[in-house]
């Protein structure tokens, strides 16, 4: 269970980064195409949202049920403690799915913090 726990953080943490570097481009995107994509906006009949800023509220969303994966996570590992019954390993094993937990709890809140930061920022450069 440990390892697949370390695995899917790390995994997670991959996406983040990913999702953090592409955040930047599809605003840049954003610039470049804008009259091609009110064009095509108006021709699907869909909303007048910027890219920059659909991509800020997905990352949002994702970054919020990772959050949400990561306490899951933390609740089972103190289940798992207080039904170890004084068992060391057990014990031990829940002490590092915990603080694997905390640890992911850290890097998503970071996370959240750069994304708020990076598209706020953008959107006020674009807006002048």
């Amino acid at each position: 269970m440990k390892i697949s726990t370390q695995k899917f953080l790390l995994s997670a943490s991959i996406v983040l980064l990913f999702i953090l570097l592409l955040s930047p481009v599809f605003v840049k995107a954003d610039l470049v195409l804008n009259d091609n994509l009110s064009q095509f906006q108006t021709g699907a009949g869909i909303g007048q949202a910027k890219i920059g800023t659909v991509v800020g509220k997905v990352t949002k969303a994702v970054l919020s049920i990772l959050g949400l994966v990561a306490l899951i996570i933390f609740i089972f590992a103190g289940f798992q403690w207080m039904t170890s019954g004084g068992n060391k390993e057990k014990i031990q094993g829940a002490q590092k799915l915990m603080s694997s937990a905390v640890i992911g709890l850290v890097i998503i809140i970071l996370a959240y913090a750069i994304v708020i930061f990076v598209v706020d920022s953008l959107s006020t450069v674009t807006n002048k």
